[in-house]
């Protein structure tokens, strides 16, 4: 990544692109419903080990309710999509004996291009 801040220990990423559907009336028909496209709307989840020494956990909540430029790579060449977001959540576990785990939830906000 260029320019920016990775989330480290990234472990996992989930992607959600939804488009919305709209009912309309047929002019022909009235028995089977019929829709069109309507408006796109897209999230990211995105999975991170708890570091024992690094990031503090305080400036990691303090990332709640603000906004960031999301670049999501897939190793491919060219093959990268960004879009400013939301960050709408995240959440810890720690379990006795195992890593603490983190999520990032990312609402969104514009096209995700």
């Amino acid at each position: 990544m260029a320019d920016g801040v990775a989330i480290a220990g990234a472990r996992s990423c989930d992607i959600n692109i939804s488009g919305e559907e709209i009912e309309v009336a047929s002019a022909t028909q009235n028995r089977w419903r019929e829709f069109i496209a309507g408006r796109e709307e897209w999230a990211v989840a995105c999975g991170h080990l708890i570091p024992a020494s690094g990031t503090p956990l305080k400036s990691s909540a303090e990332m709640v309710n603000t906004f960031v430029t999301l670049r999501l790579e897939s190793g491919l060449e060219d093959d990268v999509l960004t879009g400013r977001a939301l960050v709408k959540s995240w959440r810890v576990t720690g379990t006795i004996g195992n890593l603490a785990q983190g999520t990032f939830s990312f609402r969104g906000s514009g096209a995700l291009s």
